[in-house]
């Protein structure tokens, strides 16, 4: 975790992604994820959140190191009231002089005012005990900066994740984007060679009027898909935290189902999941997740908040020494040098319950955060119960939903050669291209369907890599 921190370090800019090659690059599932680990914004702001915390933990430290200030003053009062202020000594140096004091005697009498009076202390105050605040703020700071370093971890995994989810989904989006073109191809041959035969005879304008309606059917298909690919690029765009219009080439996953196999997540990792079942995931597993730590997290600030409300019964007590230089109408530290030493003790006796029901509120908290980690620890696990199932559903229709689109593949191609030869209508054309398209759209969702399973596998169980 701390080693990957630190590498974060100097894997972030802070300076947007710009594209320095043409339009269209290349963009690589691996690029994409190593763009939003850089340029995400909820992934630069979870990092932002542990700099914070570490600061926080450093400024918890400060508490038990002694406090140092020196203040100053000049004060400024009126001619009058200095003279006030000072007859008793005016008088006294009168009478001296009558009864024949020597001057030098007299020196260290000063006025009791000035016009202009310069004040100049240093005070320290060392803590000494307040109730354990010291140490239960330290505690607080590094439970804060340990939970932070575990949602930093948890937002990586989910912007991998999501980088990846979005990344199959512009795939899938593509190939429906094909495969409405491919339709829409094979209706405008269809067409035209209705049309043809239309003139000589052999075919209706009935039949004509037919494949236009289904051409501008497969027209709309075609731009629903177009879209669809479009609002996908701009979630992939934004889940890397770059421009929305950024245009990229994506790289196709090699599909290994021409030979009867099952599809292999290249570009996920549980490979250890793949071929599991549900029983396989146990809480332990789960334990060791980020987010379930960072709940773990929120439950030792729950119980630091307890300690920090017997704070507020405990006796304090602080040492406070102040060194300074007499007030006088100078600006320069001269005259005598007073100092002090304090030590003040105090005792908590009664705060109009204040206090008690504080620290019940506290105990509340802390069993309300208990119940949350064990809802969430419950939760967690079905949820990675769910993505081990939906994984294996999915791994069993892409071998059911290939058998189907081959049936309709070869029945397609069976019709259109006796549609070619006048053996069949044109009805029946539209039916088994219609049962076609559906067969290959429903192996190609469920092709992608496993691909994304498996990164929500991976993401449950905390196990998302790079």
């Amino acid at each position: 975790m701390r080693t990957y921190i630190v590498l974060l370090l100097f894997g972030i800019s802070f300076s947007g992604y710009a594209q320095t090659k043409d339009p269209g690059e290349l963009l690589t599932m691996n690029k994409a994820v190593d763009i939003a680990l850089q340029y995400n914004h909820s992934l630069r702001g979870a990092f932002q959140d542990l700099e914070s915390a570490k600061w926080g933990r450093l400024n918890a430290v400060t508490i038990f190191f002694p406090k140092v200030g020196v203040s100053s003053s000049v004060t400024q009062i009126d001619a009058e009231t200095e003279a006030r202020a000072n007859a008793a000594v005016d008088f006294i140096k009168v009478a001296a002089n009558q009864f024949g004091i020597p001057p030098e005697y007299l020196v260290n009498i000063k006025p009791f005012a000035y016009h202009n009076t310069y004040s100049t202390d240093i005070t320290v105050v060392q803590p000494v005990y307040n109730g354990g605040a010291e140490i239960v703020g330290y505690k607080a700071a590094d439970a804060m900066e340990e939970k932070t370093e575990y949602s930093l971890e948890d937002t990586r995994q989910d912007v991998i994740a999501r980088v990846r989810i979005t990344y199959f989904t512009v795939l899938k989006a593509q190939e429906l984007v094909a495969l409405a073109k491919e339709s829409a191809s094979r209706t405008q041959r269809y067409l035209e060679m209705t049309q043809r035969r239309a003139t000589l005879g052999s075919r209706t304008e009935t039949d004509v009027l037919r494949w236009q309606v289904q051409l501008a059917s497969d027209e709309g298909n075609v731009i629903s898909a177009e879209n669809f690919l479009a609002m996908g690029k701009l979630q992939l765009n934004d889940a890397m935290g770059i421009d929305p219009l950024t245009e990229f080439t994506f790289q196709k996953i090699s599909d290994s189902t021409s030979s009867g196999e099952t599809p292999t997540a290249q570009f996920v990792t549980p490979a250890s999941f793949q071929q599991g079942s549900p029983n396989q995931i146990t809480f332990e597993q789960l334990a060791a997740t980020p987010s379930f730590k960072m709940m773990d997290a929120n439950l030792r600030l729950a119980s630091v908040n307890i300690d920090k409300s017997w704070i507020n019964f405990q006796p304090r007590a602080n040492l406070a020494f102040q060194y300074g230089w007499e007030q006088n109408n100078t600006v320069a530290l001269d005259g005598i040098r007073p100092w002090a030493v304090s030590f003040s003790l105090s005792f908590p006796v009664f705060n109009s319950f204040g206090d008690y029901t504080n620290l019940e509120k506290a105990k509340a908290d802390y069993d309300r955060t208990q119940e949350q980690v064990e809802s969430f620890k419950n939760g967690l696990f079905l949820q990675a119960t769910n993505a081990q199932l939906t994984v294996n559903a999915a791994r069993q229709r892409i071998e059911t939903a290939r058998k189907g689109m081959e049936q309709a593949q070869e029945v397609l191609n069976t019709v259109t050669r006796r549609y070619e030869s006048g053996g069949a209508s044109n009805i029946d054309v539209i039916d088994v291209q219609t049962a076609y398209i559906s067969a290959k759209t429903n192996y190609i969702t469920a092709l992608y369907d496993y691909y994304i399973a498996d990164v929500q596998l991976a993401r449950a169980l905390g196990r998302i890599s790079q």
